[in-house]
């Protein structure tokens, strides 16, 4: 879930759809045991617009370990953390060369983090943006270890027609907390 967050979040953003999630989960292959998942497996996750988003552990390029891959109707791009770019022979041309020195991405989020304190603006990771990045994380996950289609509803923050999802989505609280406690004192 964690390494998921970083290439959800780029992922959603490059699709324009960082303020959604997606509305149905395919898990395939892998095979789910406590402490995780095991062999290879993709989970396919689909828009409302039908765009797909393909969370998988194997074929990547060896790019860094958020590696991302976009696929249109004229060719493919992948890229990762790594700062390497690697696309269809097709569109080779259209990337520039590289100048200057390669950019730190810990610092660049650190400069953008001071420069929302100066003007009072929204980070591009803001809490609503995280929060539908972790959502999508954590219904791709439920989706694996039930290893079973699910359909969410992004409206509602709830699968439809699974209560046993459902049930997956929070856990019980130690008493005597309750979710009306906690929500009321903060």
């Amino acid at each position: 879930l964690e390494w998921a967050s970083h290439t959800v979040a780029m992922a959603q953003w490059a699709a324009d759809m960082e303020y959604t999630q997606p509305v149905e989960f395919n898990p395939e292959g892998g095979e789910f045991r406590g402490d995780g998942l095991t062999q290879r497996y993709t989970i396919r996750c689909r828009y409302a617009n039908g765009v797909q988003l393909i969370l998988r552990n194997h074929s990547w390029m060896g790019l860094g370990s958020c590696s991302n891959r976009f696929e249109g109707t004229e060719g493919w791009v992948e890229t990762g953390d790594s700062g390497r770019i690697e696309l269809s022979d097709n569109l080779k041309s259209l990337l520039p060369a590289r100048r200057g020195k390669k950019s730190d991405p810990t610092a660049d989020h650190i400069k953008e983090f001071l420069g929302c304190i100066r003007s009072r603006t929204q980070p591009r990771a803001n809490a609503e943006v995280t929060a539908h990045t972790h959502v999508t994380a954590h219904a791709a996950w439920i989706a694996s270890q039930l290893n079973r289609k699910l359909t969410w509803d992004p409206a509602k923050r709830m699968f439809i027609g699974d209560e046993e999802a459902n049930r997956m989505r929070s856990r019980a609280y130690r008493e005597p907390w309750r979710l009306e406690a906690l929500a009321t004192s903060m």
